[in-house]
Order: structure tokens, then sequence, then C-alpha cells
């Protein structure tokens, strides 16, 4: 076997890990106006869901069509969604960093409630990647989805918080290029799950 050949091993790695970084730059710059993060996130877990399956395609034009595509309802979803996060990370910093010992529950409540939001924020935008539903049954799913998986819904956080982590410790800039990889990561147990649920005949699947 050449293991250096474009059809080798080694070289369709390579390919799949450019892949992920340059959705990484596309989700990044669609973000930026951190209104439509929502809607960045819902094209980056399409096209990602396709790449798990060796399906991804025109990377650039199949991240915008589902960018738009997906707009209204990321705005609907994304912009609570970033707000609830905004205000729970708040009160996290607020009780267990400034308010000290006597405000351990309340440390504990926003922890777990930082954690949910993120996980919601994961799961919504996986959901609206791979189904048609409006905006209020995609929550809904995703909220099922989350409660039905506990196991992969603690692996998504893991892959999550190390994915905020890595973008808080190194200052801010591997964001330009993580979110393709972790996505990517998340992308691979959203399609278990999907996958799962299809075969189960929970849902059916749709032609993407």
């Amino acid at each position: 076997m050449n293991w250096f050949g474009p059809n080798s091993p080694f070289a369709r790695g390579i390919n799949k890990l450019v892949m992920m970084l340059y959705v990484g730059i596309l989700w990044f710059l669609c973000s930026l106006p951190i209104l439509t993060m929502g809607a960045a996130t819902a094209a980056l877990y399409e096209v990602l869901l396709k790449a798990v399956k060796d399906r991804e395609g025109y990377v650039a034009q199949s991240f915008f069509r589902a960018f738009r595509g997906n707009l209204k309802q990321g705005l609907q979803l994304g912009i609570p969604l970033t707000a609830a996060q905004l205000v729970f990370v708040f009160n996290l910093f607020y009780y267990g960093v400034l308010g000290g010992e006597g405000f351990r529950v309340q440390t504990a409540v926003f922890a777990v409630l930082c954690l949910l939001t993120l996980a919601a924020f994961s799961y919504v935008f996986a959901v609206m990647a791979k189904f048609e539903n409006t905006a209020a049954g995609h929550f809904r799913m995703a909220v099922a989805v989350m409660a039905r998986y506990p196991g992969w819904t603690a692996a998504i956080l893991v892959l999550q918080v190390l994915t905020v982590f890595l973008i808080w410790f190194f200052v801010y800039f591997p964001i330009l290029f993580i979110m393709g990889i972790s996505g990517y990561m998340q992308a691979a147990v959203f399609d278990h799950i999907f996958q799962n649920l299809i075969d189960k005949g929970l849902i059916e699947e749709e032609e993407q």
C-alpha cells in the first residue's frame, strides 16, 4: 500500500483535517456579529454531519447554503440561548468568585445551568442541521434527545468544555481553527445518536 498516494489513508486524513480547519474558519467569520452564531453553528454541523459520512462535497458552497437556509431560525434560537448563557456565566462568576463560600448553592445551580445551556446550544443546532422543523420544534426535539441520551450528552459537554478551555487558555486564537475539529467530533456523536433514533423508527431520515 502506498501510504502517501492521493487515495492513501494518510492523504485522506490530511484532506479531512484541512476541511475541518476550513469550515472552522468559515464558522468564525460568520459568527463575528454574535447574533448570527446560531445559524453559523447549524451550518457547521450540516457540513460536518455530511463529512462524517464522507459526503461533504464543496465545503464553502454547502456551508453558505446552510447558513442562509438556517438564518431565520438561527436568530430565533441563537439569540435567547446566547443571552441565557451570558446571564448564567455572569451569575456563576458573581456567586462563585465574588460571593465566596456563602453562596455555594447558587454557584452550583448556575454551574449546572451553564452546562445545560452549553449542551442545549449544540443539540439545538445539530437538530436544525439534520431535520426540518419549526424553531420551537427543534428546541423540543433537542431537549428530548438530550434527556434520552445522558451519556452522549456528557460526551458532548466534555468536548464543549475542552473547546472553551483551549480558547480561553490560548487567548482566543484557536477559535479560528478549533471549532472545525471540535465540531467534527461532536458531529460524529450526533450522527450516531440520530442514526440510532432513525433505526428505532422514532424519527424519519430526511433528504439532505
